[in-house]
């Protein structure tokens, strides 16, 4: 599988109905990969005609393909859902392997997985791209033995925090992370080059009203980030695939993916990408505009978000709707993260 793809970073779109989203996160995340492979499926809509339009645009890069399966995925029926369930792992009408045959068509060595809902920060992603490339040249530094010990130490705090019920903030104050924070990242670049890290991208939940606000709605489940560890940089191989993911307790009904590598590389964090503009799809955005009106202090003015201290955020969340692997991984995406949140703040203007 290896063998034909050139050193590079490939990513890949898996998109149904929508066309509102995708002109933007094109545009947002194009020039920072080496290609972007878009698969849509069952669009009713003027997707196909807005892919037209951008691959004019980007001829090198965008790469469009049409799924032609029956996808059970979103919005199925409680008997679409349970026939979903039922389905062989290499079913082509399971998500899943829709994309991982969207994997398949990558001519890079690396992948990640780009959303249209999302507006990227196309320097900070472009940084990967150029380790995948070959551009940046990695090699062994002994600073990297204090980015190996960062790794240790905050898998230790995580491990102290879930003991204790709450993230212990105490272990890792903003001056700590911001000396070995540099030594971690290069580390792990040299990791993901040596085939034994996956590199974990995350980004910052918003939603435009009256303004842009970072939501901390609990009843849309909304944290003020996402991605903790379902959207990674990674080598494409035998042992990386998506496979069937589903819960039996939410609504609407939906069998969607679940990113699996076999060889148990190490997650590592890298700083936010994105700005995720879920909560302004048009099926949500009435539903999150209802909460702000009734609830103005969930919302927090997207120029003021990079001002709050961690315990600020913390304080602030439902602490019911988001899980402690989420709270205690967000202290780090948060100390790391708001210096490129508020210069990236000219992609909401």
């Amino acid at each position: 599988m290896e063998s034909y793809r050139k050193n590079g970073l490939s990513g890949l779109i898996r998109t149904r109905n929508e066309a509102p989203l995708l002109g933007p996160c094109i545009d947002s995340c194009i020039d920072a990969l080496d290609e972007l492979i878009v698969v849509c499926f069952d669009c009713t809509d003027n997707t196909l005609e807005v892919l037209e339009e951008k691959k004019r645009q980007y001829p090198d890069k965008l790469r469009v393909f049409e799924y032609n399966h029956k996808v059970l995925a979103f919005d199925l029926t409680q008997e679409e859902f349970d026939f979903a369930k039922t389905l062989p792992d290499d079913s082509p009408r399971l998500y899943g392997n829709l994309c991982n045959w969207g994997m398949s068509k990558a001519r890079y060595k690396y992948l990640t997985k780009i959303d249209a809902d999302q507006l990227y920060f196309a320097d900070e992603l472009k940084k990967w791209r150029d380790v995948c490339s070959g551009a940046v040249q990695v090699k062994w530094h002994i600073s990297f033995i204090l980015g190996w010990l960062f790794m240790v130490y905050f898998s230790l705090y995580r491990r102290v925090s879930l003991q204790s019920g709450k993230p212990c903030l105490w272990m890792i104050p903003d001056w700590f992370v911001r000396i070995l924070f540099k030594p971690y990242s290069d580390y792990s670049k040299w990791m993901l080059l040596r085939g034994k890290a996956l590199i974990a991208l995350s980004g910052v939940n918003v939603f435009k009203d009256d303004r842009w606000y970072v939501t901390f709605d609990g009843v849309n489940i909304h944290p003020p980030y996402n991605g903790e560890g379902d959207t990674v940089i990674f080598k494409v191989s035998d042992h990386t695939y998506w496979g069937k993911y589903y819960r039996e307790d939410r609504k609407p009904y939906s069998v969607t993916e679940v990113f699996v590598d076999t060889s148990c590389r190490k997650h590592m964090f890298s700083y936010p990408v994105w700005f995720h503009i879920h909560a302004n799809r048009k099926y949500c955005c009435d539903k999150v505009k209802k909460m702000k009106d009734e609830h103005p202090e969930c919302f927090v003015p997207i120029e003021d978000f990079p001002d709050m201290t961690y315990r600020q955020v913390l304080d602030k969340m439902d602490k019911n709707a988001h899980s402690l692997f989420q709270m205690t991984l967000f202290a780090l995406i948060h100390k790391i993260g708001v210096n490129g949140i508020r210069k990236h703040l000219y992609l909401l203007s």
